[in-house]
């Protein structure tokens, strides 16, 4: 009936130009502005993280707008990890998907239409990210929640604030420079500098740890105070009625380290201790330095009242 009324074929074709607008409208509403524009990252430095982060085949890895998959995908087929995609472009997705094909991993991938923030990410043990400073700042609070202890986060160009990275490389990318305008065909190679920066997500063991160790008066009972942000602890300790001196105390994932140094009978004498963290138990073993004695067994619980965030 429409054609019918518009013979006009000029008429006609205005119709049908303003209708594919109108749909062409309404399909750029349903496809969601990506925060990050896509930029993929080159193969180099994407072998780089998954070899700075000790990917292995048992590792299940999420990337955290991972664009065209390359990530996921080299992972899979060069490590033979299992891998999740996660990306708010339709596009993207639907090009992951046809790049893992391709490979022949579609049985170890699976790509996400969805927000990153709102992924669960508590399966994951490696993840990756090439976003931006302000989205890692706002990621930053999720990894520490949903993420076990010893998981490990690697970030292509951009760092994550106040939490130092536990380690951090230059990789450098060959591409081909434009040279002279008066000579269009004429390229000169040169390596562009891309920041891989790593972290591991500590355990939390902030507050008020409490064990007792034998002694020549019978057992004495510490107290010990730790203060964390992030990776990087300090505190104090109290033997029986005494302050002592805590040193050289570090925690990478759940595993953590420090020593004691007290006065015995006017000598310094340093108490080594090694353990790991169990929600609120540490568990381990002691060993005093300069007596020849065996490494002993240590065990420490926490006032669970005393800890505190430690992403902060």
């Amino acid at each position: 009936m429409i054609m019918k009324k518009m013979k006009n074929p000029r008429i006609w074709v205005c119709f049908t130009f303003i209708v594919s607008l109108m749909f062409l409208s309404a399909a750029g509403q349903e496809r969601v502005r990506p925060e990050v524009p896509y930029v993929p990252t080159p193969e180099e430095v994407v072998r780089e993280m998954l070899k700075m982060a000790n990917v292995s085949q048992n590792d299940v890895l999420y990337d955290l707008g991972c664009g065209d998959g390359r990530i996921v995908i080299t992972a899979a087929k060069e490590i033979g990890c299992r891998g999740v995609g996660i990306d708010i472009d339709p596009v993207r997705i639907e090009e992951s998907k046809k790049n893992a094909k391709n490979a022949g991993v579609e049985d170890k991938v699976e790509f996400l239409l969805m927000d990153l923030f709102e992924a669960d990410l508590s399966q994951a043990t490696v993840v990756t990210l090439y976003l931006l400073s302000k989205v890692n700042l706002r990621l930053r609070p999720k990894l520490f929640r949903e993420l076990r202890a010893g998981a490990r986060v690697v970030s292509h160009d951009f760092s994550m604030g106040t939490w130092r990275a536990d380690n951090s490389i230059v990789v450098e990318d060959k591409l081909l420079n434009y040279k002279s305008a008066r000579d269009p065909l004429s390229f000169n190679d040169y390596w562009d500098k891309h920041n891989v920066y790593f972290w591991v997500i500590p355990a939390n063991a902030s507050g008020v740890w409490k064990w007792t160790m034998p002694a020549l008066s019978g057992d004495t009972l510490y107290s010990l105070l730790i203060e964390q942000t992030f990776q990087e602890i300090n505190g104090k300790a109290l033997e029986g009625c005494l302050n002592v001196k805590i040193n050289d105390g570090k925690i990478v994932g759940n595993r953590l380290n420090f020593s004691i140094e007290r006065n015995n009978q006017g000598q310094a004498q340093r108490i080594r201790y090694e353990g790991f963290v169990e929600g609120h138990t540490m568990r381990g073993f002691y060993e005093i330095e300069g007596t020849g004695v065996a490494k002993q067994k240590w065990e420490a619980k926490r006032v669970p009242a005393t800890m505190k965030a430690i992403d902060e």
